[in-house]
């Protein structure tokens, strides 16, 4: 028994000797200068930015109306926004869906519509009528044309909303709008 033991030991130590040696046998294409990464690890994620301006509009459901900047190209956007927010607390949530579509088109018609999605975030409505900061994050849903290669990614958005000077009503936003 003794021996059996010593035998399984004795194996054990050999193969963790050959299975993490820069010169295993088992692996003759490694030398101890070689180094083994990922292809993640070489090229970082990619990502979509924009800068987006959006007024604030009394025509239910598209309160929020604009456009984004992305990569010198202006797309129109539209917000379609789901609850009134909760201005007499600090921590304000909303969930939206947007629309990326072909500025000055229709952005109820399938064929001038670029991207889909939503978001749920929360703004600070405390100190209203100075502006407020915000954060929204979400998925892009549908994606066309030379933005398909984002569906399903994550969208995340930070920026300041503007207030008329009643405080009653928001004047327009401005934000980035970031997917990765």
């Amino acid at each position: 028994m003794k021996r059996l033991i010593v035998v399984f030991l004795f194996f054990g130590i050999s193969m963790l000797y050959l299975g993490c040696s820069d010169n295993s046998p088992i692996a003759p294409d490694l030398n101890q200068n070689a180094k083994i990464t990922s292809t993640l690890d070489k090229k970082p994620s990619p990502k979509l930015m924009g800068d987006v301006y959006t007024n604030w509009t009394l025509t239910p459901p598209t309160f929020w109306n604009g456009t984004i900047k992305i990569e010198g190209v202006v797309y129109g956007i539209v917000y379609i926004s789901y609850g009134a927010p909760r201005d007499f607390s600090k921590a304000s949530p909303f969930s939206e869906d947007w629309i990326i579509y072909a500025e000055g088109t229709d952005w109820t018609q399938l064929g001038n519509v670029y991207m889909k999605g939503y978001n749920k975030g929360v703004t600070n409505l405390a100190h209203k009528p100075d502006p407020c900061k915000f954060v929204g994050n979400g998925t892009v849903k549908e994606a066309y044309g030379p933005f398909e290669m984002w569906l399903g990614r994550n969208v995340h958005e930070q920026g300041i909303i503007y207030w008329l000077p009643d405080g009653i009503f928001p004047d327009y936003a401005e934000f980035t709008f970031r997917i990765n």
